[in-house]
């Protein structure tokens, strides 16, 4: 009597491999398709952390500002953080990192929660980079602090490109202090003429020396230089720790 025919044993057990192996495929992709949800959720996350909290720059009379000999000094002084920043005009990191960190320093400082220090100095050898530190220091010296923090900003959005042969004169930098806000024209017709305050440029040079800066951007956050592999990494930090104190 003929036996059923059956599959040979080695046959069904390569066919339940198969089945066990799609089955594992399957639960990798379902797991894997939840991680990176999960990912994407976190991430979302840390950018609404850090981004909700929703500043836009406020205006420079809106935060308590004076000025203490070459330095500009925003908010009060029993913040409960000071963030200082050696920086010169002409240089394209320092552009970045005013670029990622200014509203939120200058929204904590018109709360009270920061004070910070703009101390620009003369660290590439390049004429405007001595010319815009003067005229910057002309306004803060004769103008008003507000004044200065207007001017400080404009010299920023409207930096040249540091190999670019041809940069703003004295005209254009004092069209720029007119732009912030200096309405007084003996004080614009001095930036335009090229009059140079030897006394603040040197001034700034020595308390950046003093402090033993070599590049820039460099930032003091409560007296401790801010650390990163990129300016995007150090601007990322110094919020993160403001925003969780």
């Amino acid at each position: 009597m003929p036996s059923t025919p059956t599959d040979p044993p080695h046959r069904t057990s390569r066919a339940a491999q198969l089945r066990r192996d799609a089955a594992g495929r399957e639960r990798r992709r379902l797991l894997l398709g939840v991680a990176a949800v999960v990912a994407v959720l976190a991430v979302v996350a840390g950018v609404v952390v850090l981004s909700g909290r929703g500043e836009e720059t406020p205006p420079p009379s809106d935060v308590p500002a004076r000025a203490e000999g070459s330095a500009l000094v925003l908010g009060p002084d029993d913040a409960a953080h000071t963030v200082v920043v050696y920086e010169d005009f002409l240089c394209p990191y320092c552009r970045e990192f005013e670029n990622g960190s200014r509203d939120f320093l200058r929204a904590d400082a018109a709360k009270g929660t920061v004070q910070v220090e703009y101390r620009p100095f003369h660290l590439l050898q390049d004429d405007y980079s001595e010319r815009a530190l003067n005229a910057w220091g002309l306004v803060l010296t004769d103008g008003t602090p507000e004044q200065a923090a207007a001017f400080h900003d404009k010299l920023y959005d409207e930096q040249p490109y540091e190999s670019s042969a041809s940069k703003p004169d004295d005209a254009q930098l004092a069209d720029w202090a007119r732009d912030a806000g200096v309405e007084d024209e003996a004080l614009l017709q001095r930036i335009e003429q090229g009059e140079v305050d030897q006394q603040l440029v040197d001034a700034a040079d020595a308390k950046a020396e003093q402090a033993g800066v070599t590049g820039t951007p460099t930032v003091l956050l409560d007296g401790t230089p801010l650390e990163g592999s990129s300016i995007g990494d150090m601007v990322d930090s110094l919020e993160r720790t403001l925003a969780s104190s």
